[in-house]
């Protein structure tokens, strides 16, 4: 099934493949394609764009069928429950889509039709309300004058991976606030000052997926910290191989009972970095510290917010030439229901005895070339990704510059959403 969330992803679904018509023959009949083939009935999930072909039936052995999907005339019984593109016409949300694309508008039943010349092909489709849509963060307040980027997270059914239709969703405040901007189309929230007017006030941030009408809210306070708080991924442990990083979270406390941190990876100011033994990066969730070059002395950097007064030293290093001895990924056998991600952490055991997260410098390999899995310096690092659900294969972590014994290999398997999950009464 060729399928997409409305917001901003309709653009992108296309119509069937052209299967060529016939020459010299007189058409015989007329399908509906949704998925694998033929179908009186499907199910589609509420807010989500899905691709129905219309297929006309030719004399002969069906080599010589055509997609007429741009050329049919498509109905819907109920056109404010299922919404059928005829290819011309905008859609929903103002897009053009392609002939045939279904969006399913609010839960409920609907008889989809195809017509062309004396011929006509029906199914009978449900929509089916989505299984969740969200914003993330789920914060509760602001630091004030900062820029906080949100998402909107829709997933379809529980068996499916969550969407990102941040882009083309509405987003919006849900009255005139002085607390805070949002951008329309992108979700970026500018909180303004936490001055006397605004203490304590709070403002509803709304994101409203286009065409179906499906909406969720966010209640959010502009505050001023009173804290920043680091958590380090190697915990006390001051040493730092050479080429090898430590993921670092910052976060701004709030002195409401109750309220949430707010992640400061994309905003925080890094002073005072000895670019000759560090280099900090950013990723959306981490800061990520690599270990240049060592000497005998320990090193360390500061992160502010200068506008609010607060700032705090990072841990100091040691940085040291050690030698990695030993790669182990886990699971061993990682089991991806399809179309869901996986993820696979590979540490390394040193030679000063400290084992090592070390998922971000390992170089991946797979048997089966049309598995991808993110590598380098950023927060997915190791994230598996199958084509589909019938998926059996080695994949493989090693480190060059490391000894003869620096690598490690895992099986990975898919499965498809409804099947029996093989996880389950497995031990940790």
């Amino acid at each position: 099934m060729a399928a997409c969330a409305v917001a901003g992803l309709l653009a992108a679904c296309g119509g069937g493949a052209d299967l060529g018509v016939g020459s010299g023959t007189g058409p015989t009949g007329l399908y509906l394609a949704y998925g694998a083939g033929a179908t009186g009935s499907f199910t589609v999930p509420e807010c989500v764009a899905s691709q129905v072909s219309a297929v006309l039936v030719f004399d002969g052995d069906g080599t010589n069928n055509g997609d007429f999907s741009g050329r049919v005339r498509w109905t819907s019984s109920a056109p404010d429950t299922l919404y059928v593109s005829d290819g011309i016409t905008p859609g929903p949300d103002g897009v053009v889509v392609a002939a045939g694309a279904v969006i399913g508008l609010k839960p409920g039943q609907a008889q989809l039709t195809a017509t062309f010349s004396e011929y006509s092909a029906s199914a009978s489709v449900e929509v089916v309300a989505l299984d969740s849509l969200r914003i993330a963060p789920q914060l509760t307040d602001l630091v004030a004058e900062l820029d906080q980027p949100f998402q909107l997270l829709l997933r379809p059914t529980a068996q499916s991976e969550e969407l990102d239709v941040t882009t083309g969703a509405v987003w919006r405040f849900d009255s005139q606030t002085a607390i805070a901007s949002v951008g329309i189309s992108t979700g970026m929230v500018s909180a303004n000052s936490a001055n006397s007017a605004n203490s304590g006030a709070t403002a509803t941030l709304i994101a409203r997926i286009p065409g179906c009408g499906r909406e969720v809210s966010l209640p959010l306070r502009v505050s001023t910290p009173t804290a920043l708080d680091v958590d380090y991924e190697q915990g006390s442990e001051l040493r730092l191989p050479v080429g090898y990083s430590e993921a670092v979270t910052v976060q701004a406390r709030f002195a409401t009972p109750g309220s949430v941190a707010q992640n400061l990876a994309r905003q925080i100011e890094i002073d005072d970095v000895d670019d000759d033994r560090l280099a900090v990066t950013r990723g959306s969730e981490h800061l990520f510290v690599l270990a240049v070059d060592s000497d005998d002395s320990a090193t360390s950097f500061t992160l502010r917010l200068p506008d609010h007064g607060l700032s705090v030293a990072s841990k100091r290093w040691q940085i040291s030439d050690v030698d990695l001895l030993r790669v182990t990924v886990t699971p061993e056998t990682l089991r991806i229901r399809y179309p869901d991600t996986g993820l696979l952490q590979a540490s390394g055991l040193f030679a000063d005895g400290v084992t090592r997260p070390i998922s971000r410098h390992v170089t991946w390999s797979s048997d089966d070339p049309t598995i991808s899995i993110t590598p380098g310096v950023n927060d997915d690092a190791g994230t598996v990704t199958v084509p589909d659900a019938e998926v059996t294969t080695t994949l493989g972590a090693a480190v060059a510059a490391a000894t003869d014994d620096a690598d490690d290999f895992v099986t990975v398997r898919s499965y498809a959403a409804a099947s029996p999950d093989p996880n389950a009464g497995l031990s940790p």
